[in-house]
């Protein structure tokens, strides 16, 4: 069944949403209020190889505080997203560490957002191998009071709840149809159609 709006929900775009930001996209509400509207970050966009382009004096900290892989490149590509439209200058966070960081907020079970980034920076020295449960966001998204609810009214966007296996999953290009396909029903239905209508 569909979560209510609230910290924590993901919002996954419907196929009826045409918007080239959110196409085929999953979004974790970070902060919802019915009279100041919503933020979230986009969790199934991976910058890949692009992170390099992006490369501001927040994420040269970042890249420049620890070793982060013999690979570090290819990484560094795999710890960032883009986070949405809205400010692509900025960093957010989203970490599942066991011991969160000074002044993050808890969104979803195993999911803080935010804290402090030198607080964070020594312990990405020593992230175990595998899905390092912390991901940065370029930019965020966001809706102004009662767009959202509006938008969802209309079908733009179909409710779940939030989970920290999709947010820190090593194949974020999946997160749309795994999120569609866990409500079961007409969704699980929806999730089974291809990006490409050639695709059979």
């Amino acid at each position: 069944m569909p979560a209510p709006l609230d910290v924590g929900t993901m919002l996954i775009a419907s196929l009826a949403l045409e918007d080239p930001n959110f196409r085929r996209t999953v979004v974790l509400v970070t902060k919802y209020s019915a009279a100041e509207g919503t933020l979230g970050l986009v969790i199934n966009r991976p910058l890949g190889h692009r992170v390099r382009l992006h490369l501001s004096d927040d994420l040269r900290k970042l890249a420049g505080a620890s070793e982060l892989a013999s690979d570090a490149s290819a990484k560094l590509g795999n710890l960032f997203f883009q986070g949405g439209p809205v400010e692509p200058e900025y960093v957010f966070i989203l970490h599942g560490l066991q011991e969160p960081i000074e002044g993050s907020t808890p969104v979803c079970p195993g999911v803080y957002f935010g804290g402090d980034l030198e607080a964070l920076q020594p312990r990405l020295a020593v992230l175990p191998s595998g899905e390092p449960a912390v991901r940065f966001y370029l930019g965020y998204s966001g809706w102004k009071e009662g767009q959202l609810e509006s938008e969802i009214d209309m079908g733009a966007w179909v409710l779940a709840e939030g989970s920290a296996e999709l947010v820190f999953s090593a194949q974020p290009d999946q997160a749309w149809q795994r999120a569609l396909y866990s409500l079961g029903g007409k969704y699980r239905v929806l999730s089974l159609i291809p990006e490409d209508p050639t695709v059979n």
